[in-house]
């Protein structure tokens, strides 16, 4: 299948720019903007920007420019979109136990923390499914299903969350028996 040269190039534009470091006005504009949305929930201080951008790996430290701690879907929403407007990278954190490197900002950016998205929305024991938010931890969510018979069985060794756990396909001591995170 061949493809007009004006296609070509349409199509890859946007890849091209996905991988270019966003400019300083466009880091100014976003910052100045999540911190009138989310004021002290926005935090641009190195020593946290830091911890957000590390991971037990061999890469150095690859901090974002601002770290905002949203509280619910239509928050992160803004942010995302905010974010995609001015060409700036979004990186999702959840508790920091992962040793793949993806919290790493290369390129700066807005890291979202999801650690303040605690809600166990709904439990379908007869499904063997719930509903959370993406910063609730394993820990929380069996506590959650203990008196109900039920247990989430996926274990890395670490108090993750489910955000991180379904981003990273998580796997653990339990995988063998009951599979891993999908």
């Amino acid at each position: 299948m061949s493809f007009p040269a004006t296609a070509l190039h349409e199509a890859s534009a946007p890849a091209r720019a996905a991988t270019l470091p966003p400019s300083a006005d466009a880091i100014t504009a976003v910052t100045q903007a999540l911190a009138a949305s989310f004021g002290n929930r926005l935090v641009t201080s190195l020593a946290v920007r830091q911890q957000h951008g590390h991971t037990l790996t061999w890469i150095p430290n690859q901090p974002p420019d601002a770290v905002v701690y949203p509280h619910d879907t239509q928050e992160v929403s803004e942010v995302v979109t905010l974010c995609a407007q001015h060409g700036v990278p979004v990186i999702a954190f959840g508790t920091g136990t992962s040793l793949e490197g993806h919290v790493n900002a290369p390129y700066g950016g807005v890291c979202v923390d999801l650690s303040q998205m605690k809600r166990i929305v709904a439990v379908h024991a007869e499904d063997l499914d719930c509903v959370v938010e993406a910063g609730v931890t394993r820990k929380e969510l069996n506590e959650h299903l203990r008196d109900m018979g039920l247990m989430f069985p996926i274990d890395p060794g670490a108090d993750a969350s489910i955000g991180g756990m379904a981003a990273t396909r998580a796997s653990g001591t339990n995988a063998v028996r009951y599979g891993t995170m999908k």
